[in-house]
């Protein structure tokens, strides 16, 4: 039983830390270098379980995310539907794609396909306390620290917590392309955020190219995230940027039709001109970096096994995940670990159907 509260403690101190961050980014005076963050980790079960590793491997319906170059190669029609439970039940995350195959080539190429994705994120019951800071900061040096924010459990701070919610939208509209042995793509995205009584409006855009086959069974693949800059324009008169990223991806696979077995071996690495510190894998002035490494096997296109590293190599950076097909359905599973150390993991479950 005493485990048991402390962990409801926990839980509470998680969700009001939640609620400092999420309103200083309506407030004037928060950076924006998390801006949009709610939508780095995508869509689909498969490319969780892969740590990410999916710009290379790209072709599902959410390559729109991932690489909407991987969309030239479209023969059917599919969609994507996906429920993610994030640090326990913390953090609601739902993403819906469908992609298809088009009878047109925008840019004289030998085929095309298209996605529409949505993205969405959403926290409930938020204690938003921002109007309590001058009271939980004991020491006056202006900041609410982890000792003060646990003043947060007291009776006397209780009734007076303020509880809204957060909902946060993306929405992508992808093309891809095949043009002899590349495939290039790319996505418009809007954005809409909902904090509280804030509220923000942003548009962007993505680039993307594929190259199936660079040497021998080795693809590559690359996005150009935000190559626009994305601007959110929030209700309150302040302006935040998603930042420019490129995400260049390598994918090796291997094919053992005696054992009707099929690896892939993956990687990508995130790169911005941006210095997020430790929020990053590595960090260096203006620059840091997350890698993603990801495995997959699958057993007679119908079975499958994923395992990775998402964005480090601890325990907690762990991901993995299972695949089974009967077509036309493919349901999907992946886990990714506790990296906010709070006892608490990730389970994403996504389903799609091919017509």
């Amino acid at each position: 039983m005493q485990e048991n509260r402390h962990g409801r403690r926990r839980r509470i101190v998680v969700v009001c830390a939640l609620a400092l961050v999420v309103s200083a980014a309506a407030g004037p005076a928060s950076a924006a270098k998390f801006a949009g963050a709610f939508m780095e980790n995508g869509g689909g079960a498969r490319a969780l379980g892969m740590g990410g590793a999916f710009t290379a491997v790209a072709s599902d319906a959410s390559a729109g995310f991932w690489n909407p170059a991987g969309l030239a190669n479209r023969q059917t029609r599919e969609l994507l539907l996906m429920h993610s439970e994030r640090f326990g039940d913390l953090v609601d995350r739902d993403f819906v794609a469908f992609a298809g195959p088009t009878g047109w080539a925008l840019l004289g190429g030998e085929s095309g396909g298209f996605a529409v994705s949505l993205i969405r994120l959403g926290i409930d019951d938020i204690p938003f306390t921002e109007h309590l800071a001058d009271q939980l900061d004991e020491d006056g040096d202006g900041r609410v620290d982890d000792p003060e924010l646990y003043r947060l459990l007291d009776p006397e701070f209780q009734d007076q917590i303020r509880y809204k919610s957060d909902q946060e939208f993306g929405l992508l509209v992808s093309y891809g392309e095949r043009k002899g042995g590349w495939l290039v793509g790319g996505s418009l995205k809007f954005v809409r955020q909902s904090v509280g009584d804030y509220s923000s409006l942003g548009i962007g855009a993505d680039l993307a190219a594929m190259r199936p086959n660079l040497w021998r069974s080795l693809d590559f693949g690359v996005k150009l995230q935000d190559i626009t800059t994305t601007y959110l324009s929030w209700s309150t008169g302040k302006n935040e940027v998603i930042n420019p990223a490129v995400v260049p991806g390598f994918a090796y696979r291997w094919g053992f039709p005696e054992a009707k077995m099929a690896v892939i071996l993956a990687t990508s690495v995130e790169c911005r001109v941006e210095d997020r510190g430790e929020a990053d894998q590595w960090a260096a002035g203006d620059f840091s970096f997350n890698s993603h490494w990801g495995l997959e096997v699958g057993f007679s296109e119908r079975v499958y096994v994923r395992g990775g590293f998402d964005s480090g190599f601890e325990s907690a950076d762990l991901t993995a995940g299972a695949g089974l097909v009967i077509l036309p359905l493919t349901v999907d599973y992946a886990y990714a670990g506790d990296t906010l150390d709070i006892d608490e993991v990730t389970h994403r479950i996504s389903l799609s159907v091919r017509f």
